[in-house]
């Protein structure tokens, strides 16, 4: 039997899936974020000198990583039930914690890429070690790295797709609501798939842009 695509369903139902692109991109914004501020503390534990920061930060990224972000959803949302965490928090938390660690491992190489005269002529200016750090090393490590941040970040957004699990209604539980109801798969699927290409595509696009950027003002600086 021949197959009628009948995409009005989709327009019938641009509320829900516009509700699920806003879920998603808020989502995924909020778990980007927070892995990228976790990720720069625990790589800058990994790099660091100081056997504790640097066990610390070892522990963490072997622990986040090597388990299954489904599992760590159902972990967080389960684990936190009591507290009456939100589905989407459990969400966010779990996708911050679980790309975090990656992006920990990236920033970790990005800052023991970078020359160690840059800290030297940091430090010769009069900065802090902090203040280098924050102000040099970093920026010029994001810069290093941006590419493989911005993969980082395409993976959680697509990841954010399994939020649905726990009943967060993002693009994925939108397309599970839409052929529910009408049994148009392919229109549901066909359409979220054209929706996270787009967004997957801006945003790194978009951090390649900024980290390149910062990267380049530092350069001109020294």
């Amino acid at each position: 039997m021949q197959y009628t695509f009948d995409w009005s369903v989709i327009w019938r139902y641009r509320g829900t899936l516009l509700h699920g692109l806003a879920l998603t991109l808020l989502l995924s914004l909020a778990g980007l974020a927070a892995a990228l501020a976790i990720g720069m503390i625990a790589g800058a534990g990994g790099a660091s000198r100081r056997p504790a920061l640097k066990t610390a930060a070892l522990v963490y990224v072997e622990l986040a990583r090597n388990v299954p972000l489904l599992v760590h959803i159902y972990f967080w949302y389960l684990g936190l039930s009591a507290l009456r965490l939100p589905a989407f928090w459990c969400g966010v938390l779990a996708l911050s914690i679980y790309s975090g660690a990656y992006v920990a491992e990236i920033v970790r190489a990005g800052i023991q890429s970078v020359p160690s005269g840059q800290r030297a002529a940091a430090l010769a200016l009069g900065l802090s070690p902090a203040a280098a750090l924050r102000s040099v090393i970093y920026p010029q490590a994001l810069r290093i790295t941006a590419p493989s941040l911005a993969g980082v970040f395409s993976q959680l957004i697509k990841d954010s797709s399994l939020a649905s699990v726990i009943s967060v209604a993002e693009l994925t539980f939108a397309a599970g609501v839409i052929e529910g109801d009408t049994f148009r798969t392919f229109e549901a699927y066909i359409t979220i798939t054209l929706l996270y290409f787009l967004v997957v595509t801006a945003v790194s696009r978009a951090a390649l842009f900024v980290f390149g950027r910062r990267g380049a003002e530092v350069d001109r600086r020294f």
